[in-house]
């Protein structure tokens, strides 16, 4: 075999292997042209650039649901009780069960205009009878998201108890069946070794994505409120959270957020 057809074969083979030239490459990089991989770089669907935390681009936070095919317990939520003059009240959670990550977490819930009417917050154990918590207001509340701490109010959450919440806007004591009432459940599930490590390694926007993706609602939507507290203008963040409330079908909500 002379010179010339030496070349030519080891050409045809560098070629149908996929290699190219150093500066082949490096010109591709320059101009912006990805070099062929066999790894698959489409997002997932659903995923957006957005802003990962203040001041970087990041991806849509994607909740997944730990328990696909659970029962339905979510109430209200889309549904309003006889007395239809009242506002709008919902309780920030999945149709299903939701998961929280720490035994005292932050429960939401979205009022949809300032309201003077009286207001209850309940939480009960399933197993149990009396609420573990019950808190009532007069107070004129404002419209938007409100919030209790949990761990302010000394409770701590068992490991693998299913807990219901609701908050309810009761117009007349004396006759409760035109209360507006939206409920949900919560569940304590403590993160394993290998996510605690994760987890510690992340940023604040990271954060959010972590606990969407490993399937704790309430740490994933308090994680995204606590940003959007620190950086009330940043629209990205809000685009983030109005996605997340679409995603567990709190449409009316989402767009409310977003005004």
């Amino acid at each position: 075999m002379n010179t010339k057809t030496g070349q030519f074969l080891i050409v045809m083979l560098l070629a149908l292997t996929g290699w190219q030239p150093a500066a082949q490459a490096a010109d591709k990089a320059v101009t912006g042209e990805a070099p062929v991989t066999g790894r698959d770089t489409t997002p997932a669907a659903g995923a957006g650039p957005v802003a990962g935390k203040p001041g970087n681009r990041g991806l849509m936070p994607v909740y997944v649901p730990p328990r696909r095919g659970a029962p339905l317990a979510r109430v209200g939520g889309g549904t309003r009780g006889s007395g239809d003059h009242l506002p709008f009240v919902s309780v920030i959670t999945p149709e299903d069960t939701g998961l929280t990550s720490t035994p005292g977490p932050m429960l939401y819930w979205y009022l949809s205009e300032d309201m003077q009417t009286r207001f209850e917050f309940a939480l009960i154990d399933e197993n149990g009878i009396d609420p573990m918590l019950e808190l009532t207001s007069d107070e004129k509340m404002l419209a938007g998201l409100n919030s209790v701490d949990l761990a302010q109010q000394g409770i701590t959450l068992e490991p693998g108890v299913s807990y219901q919440w609701s908050v309810a806007l009761v117009d007349d004591s004396g006759k409760r069946s035109g209360d507006i009432v939206s409920s949900g459940m919560i569940e304590y599930v403590a993160l394993t070794p290998e996510q605690q490590m994760e987890l510690a390694h992340s940023s604040a926007g990271e954060s959010v994505r972590f606990f969407a993706r490993e399937g704790y609602w309430y740490d994933t939507f308090s994680a995204i409120s606590k940003l959007i507290d620190q950086d009330p203008s940043n629209r990205e963040l809000r685009r983030q959270r109005s996605a997340l409330l679409e995603q567990i079908g709190l449409d009316e909500v989402a767009t409310a957020d977003m005004l």
